[in-house]
């Protein structure tokens, strides 16, 4: 694919000297040396703005953007551009995507001193798929008008995935630096929530129980008419394709969903409504609940692409899918202030998994606040695995299949244009372990997102 006109006048302007690359050698280059998925010598460019006017802020993929230095330095609190915004420029450039070249914009330029360390750089071309390979002596040419500072934070290594004690630790030590004092002692004991709702309990004293049946819980679910008509209307969604009126709890159990995967979905509505969704998110993201249901039914599709003998539970993979982001409403409910940081931080660096934003404004992360809150109220232990051990496609221990199939189905989506984040790219090994074939999963993915309408009137009864 052609370099983009705008772009090639400023190599060709500038006699920059550059060479081609494509995605395939940079994945490589990507892949290398987590936490981020991008190296260091990754340049991007990131669009903010503020009453002032725009500026463009060019920085290494494996860091973050901090826009607490950039308030502190500039004395300017930026906000990230819309992705309207964003569309608009690229239009207005002729780009498919916006390469790390400051003189391609003429807007003001800020450019992070870390990336001037590195011995070459890689910047994407304007058109997709491609990238340039640029020598430093030749970047540092283009940025002669840009202002050089530090305006990124290194991204937080520590993270103790497998060290449930430490994460308690860490949520505690949250508390006591977010909270106010008049209300620190009673969250150090409940983290302010609401206890385990009644319906919840009674689910899961069906999960243990070996004697229950269709009729159990169908009762069970019955007592709750909220949640009955969801179940219902869960059979009845166009995505199952079943002829025929559904009428009962009992019908939607024995006819569409089965018992595991009603209890499951019971389980799943139950703790979803003990919070609301908070107003504020992060911009242009696909709202909770619908990434919440499409997320659920790509993990419950994905366990039944495995071998019986390998497969784990549907209906346990359908809730780690749905509660997978839980922690989002958690920290909504108890950190205000932050969480409207957090989310402007991800806007502003999408290059990055959020999770070390999160760890690196908080000193937590939405996983270890969600399994620690999950645990306390019993839930079951492969859903507390998957929601801390999500983004670990690393972990080994009990239950690890559900927390490789939510690393792979969140990814899954993203690569086709669904959800936030970066483009990350589950390692062979991962797929392997879990018995799939790559072509399997693009397949499946795409199938249900070109499905998505049918799961609309889910999604909306959720959001009520």
């Amino acid at each position: 694919m052609a370099i983009p006109a705008t772009v090639m006048k400023v190599l060709d302007d500038w006699h920059i000297n550059y060479s081609l690359t494509d995605d395939e050698e940079l994945f490589h280059l990507m892949q290398s040396n987590p936490p981020a998925s991008y190296s260091a010598k990754v340049a991007n460019v990131v669009f903010l703005k503020d009453d002032l006017g725009k500026v463009q802020v060019v920085i290494p993929g494996n860091r973050m953007l901090d826009l607490n230095q950039l308030a502190h330095q500039l004395g300017r609190q930026f906000t990230a551009l819309s992705a309207s915004e964003l569309e608009r420029l690229k239009k207005q450039h002729g780009l498919d995507e916006f390469p790390a070249l400051p003189q391609v914009t003429k807007l003001e330029s800020l450019v992070d001193d870390s990336l001037l360390q590195q011995s070459e750089l890689f910047i994407v071309s304007g058109a997709e798929h491609e990238w340039l390979k640029v020598p430093m002596e030749q970047f540092r040419t283009l940025t002669t008008s840009s202002r050089i500072g530090s305006y990124t934070a290194p991204l937080m290594t520590d993270i103790h995935y497998n060290d449930p004690q430490q994460d308690l630790e860490d949520v505690h030590a949250a508390i006591r630096q977010f909270t106010p004092l008049r209300i620190r002692q009673r969250l150090a004991e409940t983290l302010d929530l609401p206890p385990l709702p009644e319906t919840a309990r009674r689910i899961i004293e069906l999960r243990v129980d070996q004697n229950a049946d269709t009729v159990s819980l169908a009762q069970a679910v019955e007592l709750d008419p909220g949640m009955s008509a969801q179940v219902v209307s869960w059979a009845r969604s166009p995505y199952y394709g079943i002829r025929g009126e559904i009428k009962t709890v009992e019908e939607a159990v024995i006819r569409v969903l089965g018992f595991d995967l009603v209890i499951n979905l019971a389980l799943g509505l139950a703790l979803g409504r003990t919070l609301s969704v908070p107003k504020e998110g992060p911009h242009g993201y696909a709202p909770f609940w619908q990434q919440a249901v499409v997320t659920a039914a790509l993990c419950g599709e994905l366990a039944k692409l495995m071998p019986a003998r390998h497969r784990p539970s549907q209906g346990l993979a359908y809730l780690c899918g749905l509660l997978h982001n839980f922690g989002f409403l958690i920290l909504g409910h108890i950190f205000p202030p932050q969480f409207s940081l957090v989310n402007r931080h991800i806007e502003a660096n999408p290059h990055i998994n959020r999770f070390y934003i999160e760890r690196h404004l908080l000193g937590l992360t939405r996983e270890q606040i969600a399994a620690c809150l999950l645990k306390q109220w019993r839930m079951p232990e492969e859903l507390v695995t998957a929601m801390r051990q999500q983004h670990n496609p690393y972990y080994e221990g009990e239950h690890a299949d559900y927390a490789r199939l939510l690393y792979v189905a969140t990814r899954s989506l993203r690569r086709h244009g669904f959800g936030d984040g970066p483009f990350e790219q589950p390692e062979d090994f991962l797929l392997d372990t879990l018995h799939l074939r790559s072509d399997s999963v693009d397949e499946v993915t795409v199938n249900l997102l070109e499905r998505m309408d049918d799961l609309s009137e889910l999604v909306q009864m959720l959001n009520h």
